[in-house]
């Protein structure tokens, strides 16, 4: 699991299978296994977390929004995930949209 810090997702979550999903739970497992590891990257900006964010913040939302597209993708062959909503997918976008400004503004360099 993800610690306190902004950190890559690991291969085995990028790459989880998703065409078999069936059940909430199942989404609701891969959704909050992505906000583990985007709630680091989008909290506040300090001394101690910059370098993480500044380094990883733009990949972890780009990998998480991969695993969120694989799944509507999956949603073509598979009804149940056809209206799939993931809270990952919101955070994700947020987040590359804050790297930007952090990117901008001199924060991150």
């Amino acid at each position: 699991m993800a610690n306190e810090n902004c950190s890559q997702l690991p291969d085995a979550l990028q790459t989880t299978p998703v065409n078999h999903i069936s059940q909430n739970s199942e989404l609701l497992s891969l959704d909050n296994k992505l906000d583990v590891y985007l709630k680091p990257c989008l909290a506040p900006v300090t001394e101690q977390n910059r370098k993480a964010i500044c380094a990883n913040g733009k990949l972890v939302a780009e990998q998480a929004l991969r695993v969120v597209a694989r799944v509507d993708q999956a949603g073509l062959r598979n009804p149940f995930l056809a209206n799939a909503k993931i809270r990952s997918y919101a955070n994700g976008s947020i987040l590359l949209e804050r790297m930007k400004h952090l990117r901008a503004n001199g924060t991150c360099s």
